[in-house]
């Protein structure tokens, strides 16, 4: 932050920074602009530009600093010129771009507009001094809303015969996508991954509601290593017209070590893919409706068998269903292509397909919720 006496740089737990000279005494309708880091690693972050310049860049003497590899140390420079905004790129490596548009020489930022840098995306917001508290007021509920959601979520399994990695980007600050993985007895695991339909608040609890039930295993009269049952226990518990409409996909699997067997059962999920030695891959998926949709479904399941060396890969359709530069869409037959090609070795699997995904649409930020779990299997 700036070393100015006269300015004010203060940090809480909204991740909030305010930038420039005191404002103290100003009244709460003032007009102001200010900057909202909608994502990448600091999203969140909210700035008030209430100084004529501040920097951007990967390390300080900027003034605001994002910690992201793809950002140059001083990567732009944003100034008030009158009553507007404009974005100066200062030689960075990988360039800033506005509304998509590659920003050359001194470009101005409209309000509304976004700023693309590294994986950052940046809003230009306009409003008043109480609106813009009232952000930040609610950006610190949604944070501490998106920690319990995070909390929820198992930590990766790194050693033993099975291991795994995940990856989860919300296309909002709160998602639908939630996933998950525990052992039922020392023989046997379950992994599910769930896509709640809808974006937001509401479906991220609904989602905390489900992960909930099945790590608790909160199914009355439900064997939760049989796929097809716990599929039912839920379509019964989450009906669509007891919860709002809402309703979800999942893809729920028990790999039981003994046998090396995995018996999985897909609720309107597209399918899960195991790949083995020789990268020889299985689509792994069952012909059952979305869960909340159909009362008293009969839903199957089925079963295969586990090569050692196999990999399982789950993720939601927000991994594939991607729009190109060019206005068409990707297929689940584009992305499945790269399961069996192109693994680089120190990378984690779940970044490599991310990358996948990005160059595919070729952009860093996503429509939809993006989630990804790689289970490996010796």
């Amino acid at each position: 932050m700036t070393s100015d006496p006269r300015s004010e740089a203060i940090r809480d737990s909204s991740h909030t920074v305010y930038v420039g000279p005191s404002r103290l005494g100003k009244e709460i309708r003032e007009q102001v602009h200010f900057l909202i880091v909608e994502s990448g690693a600091h999203a969140g972050l909210r700035v008030l530009l209430s100084a004529p310049a501040l920097r951007i860049g990967r390390e300080a003497p900027c003034e605001i600093v994002l910690r992201d590899p793809g950002i140059s140390r001083a990567h732009c420079r944003i100034e008030r010129r009158f009553d507007s905004i404009v974005v100066t790129d200062l030689g960075s490596t990988n360039g800033s771009f506005i509304d998509g548009q590659q920003a050359v020489g001194t470009t101005m930022f409209p309000v509304g507009s976004t700023l693309e840098i590294g994986q950052h995306v940046i809003r230009h917001a306009f409003g008043t001094r109480q609106e813009f508290e009232e952000s930040l007021r609610l950006e610190q509920e949604l944070q501490e809303a998106r920690r319990y959601v995070e909390a929820l979520l198992p930590a990766p399994w790194t050693e033993g015969p099975v291991r795994t990695e995940w990856l989860m980007l919300p296309s909002a600050k709160l998602g639908g996508d939630v996933l998950g993985y525990h052992m039922l007895d020392p023989q046997r695991c379950a992994i599910y991954l769930v896509d709640v339909s809808g974006h937001g608040a509401r479906a991220a609890m609904h989602g905390v509601s489900i992960v909930n039930v099945l790590r608790h295993r909160a199914l009355p009269n439900v064997d939760f290593s049989r796929p097809a049952d716990v599929l039912h226990g839920l379509n019964a518990m989450f009906a669509m017209e007891a919860h709002a409409d809402m309703y979800f996909t999942i893809w729920y699997g028990i790999y039981d070590a003994g046998g090396r067997t995995l018996r999985y059962s897909s609720g309107g999920h597209h399918p899960a893919f195991l790949v083995g030695a020789g990268d020889r891959m299985q689509r792994l998926i069952t012909p059952n409706v979305p869960l909340g949709t159909v009362p008293d479904f009969a839903f199957a399941d089925a079963e295969t068998t586990v090569p050692p060396g196999s990999r399982l890969y789950l993720f939601s359709d927000g991994a594939f269903e991607l729009q190109r530069p060019d206005g068409s869409e990707s297929s689940l037959t584009d992305f499945v292509a790269h399961l069996t090609t192109g693994r680089i070795a120190g990378l984690a699997e779940t970044r490599r397909l991310h990358d996948v995904s990005m160059e595919m649409q070729g952009r860093n930020t996503f429509d939809d919720d993006y989630s990804i779990l790689v289970v490996e299997i010796d």
